[in-house]
């Protein structure tokens, strides 16, 4: 081979390749949508945009949970739904048809018109009941929804896609001009080496085809001169609203007081308590509201979990290191000067150069992939180092934890917890990405405590964690007609969780699946006591204390009648076919499964028995 040979087969199809991914990149960073200054903060609604349009302005011109959310409160506050609250909880809150014909609804609006009509039984629908069940229907409708909105915003001149036609048919063109050079490369190459000239044809074929619907891909949205001013306008109407005393306190039914502004506060993410109570099945972890600093924000959180180093341990960074380097070596030190010493006859009657101009491309593959493995292997040792002698401390309130991996045995079809995700918000940041928290320290936090947090920036992993700040109890204790105190369902007296009696692995080992604990966020949902979920999110479990009072002698009562009593577990238990109850000292306990539990009534009965084992001595103890 030739310095020619080699400028052709290689140079020309790399060389064309970097000038189209150069393109590509240009195009995408002079085509991201602009940022938009807020106007000065005024309470008129500045514009007859829907709000689902609104929210496509407000989060730079992507599709968010809020175009549902707000459009749902836009129909009720336009008399096509009426929203209902039958006591202090927003989660009880029903939306009655009104029997307006949705006939001038645009297609987004009329999509969650639908949703409700469909559900509604007699004109009535519980709000939480309007989520989707599959989760394959529930990503069709969320798409939907989103073609829906972009369409409309198209339409009023607000939006447009990221790449013009023109410019991918101008990126298509150069991918096919590329992938000529690409062809050419490969042309030489066969015509040097005898072999079948289809390689030519199926190389500028397949590369082709790549870098044209590389081009084509949906990229999502952008700014237009009038949708940059709209937005312009919308953003003082947010900066008005977030400083409301308590208007992200507002529920759902409170649309009936403060009309369109309601759901204008959720397409630009100001409405905590009505965003948290509304599903419709599009809702996701990836943007979390956060209080921490003062005043409520959403925040957009990242978990990129397809990094190989993330979360992991340095040790097995090091091994991967130190076996890059080997084969690394081992490619171009043995097999590389082997393969040169075969191509020019014996390294001893040849010099250096003559060896390296009869390089073929078999062995210039082989020692560039070795230098690409020695030089990958350095980058991880001195990124290793630099993350173990530069720790960093991280301070903010959890938003998150949940667990990430799990580590699945065969042989008992249980499974441990191994790393949890943990998102911390400092109070200041745009947008977050998830820690790694080791499973032998994840229980040092919980949700809502005030933390800082030792941890390698480049892994993403957390070392040590100290709480500041304990995350204030769910709710208060109560008292009941009798004058005795009873606690929530969500907190005893004596700071008990329910969440802390049962782990994850416990449970899942016990029920033959993986589950995962479902926190609860709020004295609401904390009335439910803690929840665990299987990989699809339907409940498996649910772990309630009730600590006292007539709730707790009606539930003893209750399955003194219809159960079988447990000996050996507790003060007294009993079995019935989805639940077992038990009691210990003057707190009772239920753990309860929506379905039959696997291996009968036996998993529920140990699970209730280590439950209870953990309860705190001085919650368990009677009253003298």
């Amino acid at each position: 081979m030739t310095a020619y040979d080699l400028a052709v087969e290689l140079g020309l199809p790399v060389a064309c390749l970097a000038a189209w991914a150069a393109a590509y990149c240009l195009a995408r960073l002079s085509n991201s949508p602009a940022g938009v200054p807020a106007a000065a903060a005024a309470m008129e609604l500045p514009g007859q945009e829907p709000p689902a349009v609104v929210s496509l302005l407000a989060n730079q011109w992507r599709v968010t949970v809020d175009a549902a959310e707000s459009t749902l409160l836009d129909l009720a506050a336009r008399g096509y739904v009426e929203l209902r609250q039958a006591d202090a909880d927003p989660q009880h809150t029903t939306v009655h048809l009104t029997g307006r014909s949705p006939e001038h609804l645009t297609r987004y609006e009329r999509l969650v018109h639908d949703r409700v009509t469909e559900r509604a039984v007699d004109g009535v629908v519980p709000l939480t009941a309007l989520s989707f069940a599959d989760a394959g229907r529930a990503a069709s409708w969320s798409k939907r929804m989103r073609r829906y909105v972009i369409a409309d915003a198209r339409r009023l001149g607000l939006s447009r896609r990221r790449f013009s036609k023109v410019l991918v048919t101008v990126l298509g063109v150069f991918g096919v001009v590329a992938a000529a050079g690409v062809a050419a490369g490969v042309w030489h190459l066969v015509r040097r080496t005898g072999d079948d000239q289809f390689g030519s044809v199926a190389a500028f074929v397949v590369t082709a085809a790549v870098l044209v619907g590389v081009a084509g891909r949906d990229l999502g949205e952008r700014d237009t001169p009038a949708g940059r001013e709209a937005a312009t306008r919308w953003l003082g109407l947010r900066a008005w609203l977030a400083g409301h005393e308590s208007f992200a306190e507002l529920p759902p039914a409170a649309v009936a007081v403060w009309d369109r502004y309601l759901s204008y506060g959720a397409a630009l993410g100001v409405t905590r308590v009505a965003s948290r109570v509304i599903h419709l099945g599009v809702a996701d972890r990836t943007r979390l509201w956060s209080s921490y600093g003062g005043g409520w924000r959403q925040v957009p959180v990242t978990y990129p979990a397809g990094m190989p180093r993330y979360g992991q341990a340095l040790g097995w960074i090091v091994f991967r290191a130190v076996l890059a380097g080997m084969i690394g070596w081992t490619l171009t030190r043995i097999v590389g000067v082997a393969l040169l010493d075969s191509a020019s006859g014996s390294a001893a009657s040849v010099g250096p150069g003559a060896r390296w101009t009869s390089i073929d491309p078999v062995t210039l593959g082989v020692i560039t992939l070795g230098l690409l493995l020695l030089g990958y292997a350095a980058y991880l040792v001195v990124r290793v180092v630099i993350d173990l002698v530069a720790p960093a401390d991280v301070s903010g309130e959890v938003l998150w934890h949940q667990v990430w991996q799990v580590h699945s045995s065969d042989s008992d079809s249980s499974s441990t917890p191994v790393n949890h995700y943990l998102v911390v918000d400092d109070g200041h940041a745009d947008q977050l990405r998830a820690w790694v928290l080791p499973q032998e320290i994840a229980g040092e936090c919980r949700l809502g405590d005030v933390v800082t947090v030792r941890v390698r920036p480049w892994t993403r992993r957390v070392i040590r964690v100290a709480v500041q700040r304990p995350a204030p109890e769910i709710a208060e204790p109560r008292d009941d007609a009798d004058g005795e105190e009873t606690g929530s369902a969500g907190a005893a007296p004596g700071g008990l969780h329910p969440e802390r009696l049962l782990s994850a692995a416990e449970v899942g080992a016990a029920l033959g699946m993986r589950v995962s604990l479902v926190r609860p966020e709020s004295a609401a949902e904390a009335r439910w006591g803690a929840r665990f979920v299987d990989g699809r999110g339907s409940t498996v479990l649910v772990v309630n204390v009730v600590a006292g009072g007539r709730m707790a002698r009606a539930a003893l009562l209750l399955s003194r009648s219809v159960g079988q009593a447990l000996p050996g577990v507790g003060d007294e238990a009993y079995a019935a076919r989805d639940r077992v109850v038990g009691r210990r000292g003057d707190v009772v306990l239920l753990v309860l499964h929506p379905q039959e539990a696997p291996g009968g009534g036996a998993a529920l009965a140990g699970l209730l028995a280590t439950a209870l084992s953990r309860l705190p001595a001085d919650v368990a103890a009677p009253r003298p």
